[in-house]
């Protein structure tokens, strides 16, 4: 609509100036309107520049997820550097099981994860741009401002046992775990981290430690397998 009032006080400022036969009168109506010709012109810059009569706005959506590539070991949760600094990083995942792999968009995202005794998921903040009333977007809608992205939070919730790597730590410790020699070391080495745990706390009930046990056995295991995929192969 600020188009079509543009247009209308642009057609009143010609006709009045050229049409109107009383000088005086024309003369006032073309400053009017030239005034007004200036006003729209910063309201739609406003608009588009500083979105004016606009406000933002933050849709939350919690989205159970299943890792991209199940493991025997644990569950992995897989991100990819963008760029050669390593600060942009996308993060790989599948909504459900059978489901095909989707990714976080890449522009002004920030992502973090949290770990948490719930079931896998994520929580995503996305903030955009909205009109604050009926009256701007009938103004000002022709821009296609509203719904313009601003920025996302992605938290994910991870239980204890789920790694995050990148896709090249994912690989190599795919080619690490091939190692019978190496998948044993592992598994003495989580037994012996738990059994030093339970040494630190051992006034427990018998169903206590059976959950403390479960717990610390996923959460060393975890610890584990982030350190082997550190190891860079040769």
């Amino acid at each position: 609509m600020i188009i079509v009032c543009l247009v209308i006080v642009t057609l009143i400022a010609y006709f009045g100036g050229v049409y109107v036969d009383n000088r005086h009168a024309a003369n006032i109506t073309r400053g009017i309107c030239d005034v007004l010709i200036v006003v729209i012109l910063t309201l739609i810059v406003a608009n588009d520049t500083f979105h004016f009569g606009m406000q933002p706005r933050t849709q939350t959506t919690i989205t159970s997820i299943s890792a991209v590539k199940p493991s025997s070991k644990a569950p992995i949760l897989l991100y990819r550097s963008l760029g050669t600094s390593g600060k942009n990083q996308i993060y790989l995942y599948k909504k459900t099981p059978d489901s095909k792999p989707v990714h976080t968009r890449p522009d002004e995202t920030v992502n973090k994860v949290v770990r948490s005794s719930t079931d896998p998921h994520l929580v995503t903040k996305r903030k955009t741009w909205v009109y604050k009333n009926g009256f701007y977007k009938f103004m000002f809608a022709i821009a296609g401002n509203e719904g313009r992205h601003i920025q996302t939070h992605n938290t994910f919730y991870l239980p204890p046992n789920w790694l995050v790597l990148s896709t090249k730590q994912a690989q190599q410790l795919a080619v690490q775990l091939q190692n019978p020699r190496t998948k044993q070391r592992l598994s003495q080495e989580v037994q012996q981290q738990v059994q030093k745990d339970l040494a630190r706390r051992p006034a427990r009930t018998t169903q206590q430690r059976r959950q403390y046990v479960k717990q610390m056995t996923a959460l060393r295991q975890r610890q584990a397998l982030e350190k082997l995929a550190q190891i860079k192969l040769k």
